[in-house]
């Protein structure tokens, strides 16, 4: 019997917990919805109106705007910007071990009795009502942790401003990028509204053929393929269009509300690039392989300071006191001032093996920095070389894609002076449209990936903000 309620009273303890949990849980599902539907409320109070932190732009937008616009607003750069702050914060934090730090106290103390009786003698304990303050004064002289924190302070801050650098060169590559997409999109959607507007025309003639028996029912049903096919390349072109204005607007960190017209066009200029001045150029210019060897002047400093621990620290201090009862006299009560200054040397002995420890795990954190420094340095290497070799890809595309698409216009030509002429059938001349068609298509996806290949030389030199992004019109 015994036994049964002890079990009883186990589920039941369990099923108050398993309640609790539940209940906790609930009660942090209505938080999340409540949070969700305030997001929610928000959105819809900013769509009614500007936002004071959106900026709404209407019209044509150059590439060099474009990017403008992104410096100035891409939420990503502008977290990255606050790092400067915290630098200076660190760099203000380090002078801690060198300033004079400065302190005033104050204290009162109540004692039960002020004097005491023994064996008929009375001896005075002081004041019942104990008042002193204290200005204090210590100054640093010297600390090995002191000095290597300031030198990383400073690495710190400069490790911030390439971070910045490397920030600000990903925003505008992105953003030159998305440009370009919503050329190339704009083109391809061009091209595809052409080619369903002929096939819609080419429909229409091949109708009215048939209706006076010069076209089979089988060409009237392959124009509607093809016709049908032409529109749906467009539509699908027009939601690229779409995709790739809202990703420019979102890089830009601009207003999704914004209606912007690019005013640039894909364009060709041919470019050649020197291997090894290139190279030269990413070992002076890059933010990463100056953060990586930052990184690691940095980390030899945290190691020093670590060491630091086995040196001695020199300091010296000095201490004002008014109280009452006087400082030096317990039993006389009256305000009085008393000082004292001196050295204090702190050698230290043994605390453990923190030390110890500590060390090892800085100098293998030095390690891996200077491992990460030759990973940097090969990734350069690496991407410069890849980079050259893309934009001489990309150019040898452009000059093929440019003869293939001249030879596609005259075989449209030939095709249709033929198709008129009643000597090639109404196959050819589709055909000979649909090659026309992916030419083109090819052709700008050639001048995009060309245009791309030359902005992505200069951001793995390290140049691109210096750079000019604007490509002339072809």
């Amino acid at each position: 019997m015994r036994m049964l309620e002890e079990k009883t009273i186990y589920v039941l303890a369990l099923i108050l917990l398993m309640l609790s949990g539940c209940a906790a849980t609930s009660a942090v599902q209505t938080e999340v919805s409540t949070a969700r539907e305030q997001a929610f409320l928000q959105w819809q109070a900013a769509k009614s109106r500007t936002s004071e932190d959106s900026t709404v732009l209407d019209g044509h937008l150059s590439l060099d705007e474009a990017v403008v616009q992104a410096l100035s607003h891409n939420r990503e750069l502008q977290v990255v910007l606050e790092e400067n702050n915290v630098a200076r914060g660190r760099i203000l934090e380090a002078y801690q071990g060198v300033l004079p730090t400065v302190s005033v106290n104050g204290l009162y103390t109540r004692q039960d009795k002020d004097s005491e009786t023994y064996e008929g003698t009375t001896y005075p304990l002081g004041q019942k009502n104990n008042y002193a303050g204290t200005l204090s004064v210590t100054q640093p002289l010297y600390s090995g942790a002191a000095s290597a924190a300031l030198r990383a302070s400073r690495y710190y801050d400069a490790l911030a401003n390439e971070q910045v650098r490397l920030a600000v060169q990903n925003t505008i590559f992105s953003t030159i990028q998305s440009y370009y997409q919503v050329l190339l999109a704009r083109e391809q959607l061009g091209v595809t509204k052409v080619y369903a507007d002929l096939a819609e025309s080419h429909l229409k003639d091949v109708q009215i053929k048939r209706k006076y028996g010069t076209a089979s029912d089988f060409n009237v049903l392959r124009s509607q393929v093809e016709f049908s096919n032409a529109r749906a390349d467009m539509i699908r072109y027009q939601n690229g269009l779409h995709t790739a204005r809202t990703s420019l607007l979102k890089t830009m960190g601009i207003s999704q509300e914004s209606r912007i017209e690019p005013s640039d066009r894909l364009g060709y200029e041919p470019l050649s690039a020197d291997e090894e001045e290139a190279i030269k150029a990413a070992f002076a210019n890059r933010p990463d392989l100056a953060a990586a060897v930052l990184g690691e002047k940095l980390q030899t400093e945290s190691l020093n300071a670590t060491k630091s621990e086995y040196w001695p620290s020199v300091g010296a201090f000095y201490n004002h006191t008014l109280g009452n009862p006087d400082p030096y006299l317990a039993v006389r009560d009256d305000w009085e001032e008393a000082w004292n200054a001196g050295i204090k040397v702190t050698v230290p002995l043994f605390n453990g093996l923190g030390r110890e420890g500590r060390i090892v795990q800085q100098k293998a954190e030095l390690k891996k920095r200077r491992i990460e420094l030759l990973d940097t340095q090969e990734r350069a290497l690496f991407e410069v070389r890849n980079a050259i070799l893309s934009l001489q890809d990309a150019a040898e595309l452009v000059e093929s894609q440019r003869l293939s698409l001249d030879q596609a216009r005259e075989g449209l030509r030939i095709a249709e002076v033929g198709y008129r002429e009643g000597s090639i059938d109404q196959v050819s001349v589709l055909d000979a449209r649909a090659a026309l068609t992916q030419a083109q298509l090819l052709y700008y996806q050639s001048l995009y990936d060309h245009s791309l290949a030359r902005v992505n030389l200069e951001r793995v030199k390290g140049t691109l903000e210096h750079s000019n992004t604007s490509q002339k019109a072809e």
